[in-house]
């Protein structure tokens, strides 16, 4: 059977560099190669080519004609027999959406490592990955979700196999030291690979991971028809944090602090966003890797590929990725509610909560949310954090209304798995179920800059919301701290010694005294300015004291007055008024 063959060696682990053979029998008399600008589940153009070192082709006649088009495409002139084409790539990027390399570890994500061959993509593709030949090397082994080879080894270099080019980039590879677990859920296996030297409970931690899993099924009603195997591949670190969903895998990044020490018996904040982080990669399992946009039904990988959809498909992950965890008895109520006061606080307390659209969120990821800058905070909505909280509304009022959100879910996987979801699959969906009016509502909230209506829904799920003024930069939820000093409406840092603004929040005291992003405080009513002074002074004022504030701008020095305005209703503060009903909701109780 034809196929398009690659062949990839770990070069050089000290230079991060991989060298790449791509061999195929071409079909036109010119080929287009290409590698992607991007790896879908990540909406950022990330010029993957630009890690190309060098290239070059040839076949039995000798060197081929190679001419780069673009940033990322080369058109290859070809003979009929065998093309090789051989190239090296620099890799060095901690992150999970491309290719990093050193004396521990390599993780290889193909979309940022194989270049596609133009009308060949829809062939079997095969990846041989040879073990590094280096005395730190000799114990690696290797994890991914693509098939083997029958001579291939499991946790062995050797050959793997992909259905087309679309599968192959969709599979990434961690080679390295590592742990392996490994549970069975409806007898589909899953692996769980932890890497390095660890310093967790890895039983406990696999125990932790069925059972979000098992919570995650329950949701949707069954696993996938086509998954024949599931793959965590956990790359820990120093520090760091993130995930990439996969067809039957995900790419997970973390520190080894984030992970269960042995003999812990809580679960602290660290390791429930860990367990937060593979609940949500999970969920995506169904919802993103399978049923997506209608206009992902084939990516376009070489540019922006616009959908106003991404509030359906990461913010509903995110509202159940943390549920999943009290519903799987993995953290209490209590721990849970103060996780949703912070998600709601991320959202109410940034004056974006009305700048901006959830569906112009979504279309716009490109450009804003990837790449957000000091206005972020007062321009651009999270479709992660508000897409949740939309998610939480519509469980509300569905439930208030006798029905729950995981009918929605279900149906419109069940109605849209082949087709991918249009624009309007939400509103389509509740409609059908008989919900109109939630349809309408829905349609508002999605498309216009408003706050979403928390307070009046939340009391159908037992809970009871109210608003109070931000006290500091970190402040996300809970109680009022009584002594708390005024908040002057900024977020800031320490740059050389000198507390610098770092984000302007439009209408606060800092915005009202003129200051800017970057202006640099050296003193209040004469009195010096330090991170350590500035809370202290102001504790020592009231709303509406007029101070005296200097500060450089650049290399200017200059003086303003400093209002202390009372902080709008922003911060997030639930309380359970109704126990049977928080109850229900938490433990996935249909509504009668």
């Amino acid at each position: 059977m034809k196929s398009v063959k690659y062949r990839l060696d770990i070069s050089d682990i000290g230079a991060h560099l991989v060298s790449v053979n791509l061999s195929f029998k071409p079909v036109d008399a010119i080929h287009e190669l290409a590698l992607p600008a991007w790896i879908p589940g990540s909406y950022m153009i990330r010029d993957f080519a630009r890690n190309i070192v060098a290239i070059s082709a040839a076949d039995d006649s000798g060197p081929l004609i190679l001419q780069q088009m673009d940033k990322q495409r080369w058109q290859l002139h070809c003979n009929s027999s065998t093309v090789s084409v051989t190239y090296q790539l620099y890799a060095y990027d901690l992150s999970v959406r491309a290719a990093y390399i050193d004396d521990e570890i390599a993780v290889l994500n193909p979309a940022s490592l194989c270049l596609s061959v133009s009308t060949l993509e829809q062939l079997p593709h095969r990846l041989h990955i040879s073990k590094p030949k280096s005395h730190v090397t000799k114990n690696w082994r290797l994890a991914t979700g693509l098939n083997r080879a029958t001579d291939t080894d499991f946790l062995g270099f050797g050959e793997y196999l992909a259905t087309s080019y679309q599968n192959l980039i969709d599979s990434p590879i961690l080679a390295g030291h590592f742990q392996l677990a490994e549970f069975s859920i409806d007898d589909i296996t899953h692996y769980l690979v932890v890497t390095g030297d660890n310093l967790t409970d890895l039983p406990r931690f696999s125990h932790d991971v069925e059972k979000i899993c098992r919570q995650q099924v329950t949701t949707f009603g069954s696993l996938p028809a086509d998954l024949t195997s599931y793959w965590f591949l956990l790359w820990v670190t120093e520090d760091g944090y993130g995930g990439l969903e996969h067809l039957n895998s995900t790419l997970l990044l973390c520190s080894r602090f984030d992970l269960p020490a042995p003999g812990q018996a809580d679960t602290d904040d660290k390791y429930q966003n860990l367990l937060a982080l593979c609940s949500h990669e999970y969920f995506h399992t169904w919802w993103v890797k399978r049923l997506k946009p209608a206009c992902f039904a084939q990516y376009q990988l070489a540019a922006e590929q616009y959908t106003p959809q991404l509030w359906l498909y990461e913010g509903f992950t995110s509202y159940y990725d943390d549920l999943a965890l009290v519903r799987a008895s993995l953290i209490d109520s209590k721990s849970y509610i103060k996780t949703l006061e912070k998600t709601i606080s991320r959202v109410t307390r940034n004056p974006s909560d009305t700048q901006q659209s959830l569906t112009d969120s979504s279309f716009t990821a490109w450009t804003k949310f990837y790449k957000q800058d000091e206005n972020a905070v007062n321009a651009v909505v999270s479709y992660y954090a508000k897409g949740a909280l939309l998610a939480l509304c519509l469980d509300a009022w569905l439930r208030r209304h006798g029905a729950c959100l995981d009918q929605v879910v279900r149906q419109l996987w069940q109605q849209y798995l082949v087709s991918g979801t249009p624009d309007n699959a939400l509103q389509l969906v509740l409609q059908q179920l008989g919900f109109a009016e939630l349809a309408a509502l829905t349609d508002d909230w999605l498309t216009q800059a408003i706050s979403l209506p928390l307070a009046s829904l939340l009391p159908a799920l037992g809970l009871q919301l109210t608003l109070r003024p931000m006290q500091h930069g970190d402040d996300f939820g809970g109680e009022a701290t009584a002594d708390a000093p005024a908040f002057i409406g900024a977020q800031t840092k320490v740059v050389n010694g000198l507390v610098q603004l770092t984000q302007v929040y439009h209408g606060g005291s800092a915005h009202q005294a003129g200051l800017m992003s970057g202006d640099q405080l050296l003193a209040l009513d004469g009195r010096k300015i330090s991170a350590t002074s500035l809370p202290q002074l102001l504790k020592r004022s009231r709303n509406g004291d007029s101070l005296t504030l200097h500060f450089y701008r650049k290399d200017r020095l200059l003086q303003s007055q400093l209002t202390l305005n009372a902080a709008p209703q922003q911060v997030a503060v639930l309380t359970v008024a109704e126990q049977t009903l928080c109850d229900a909701w938490l433990q996935q109780v249909q509504p009668r």
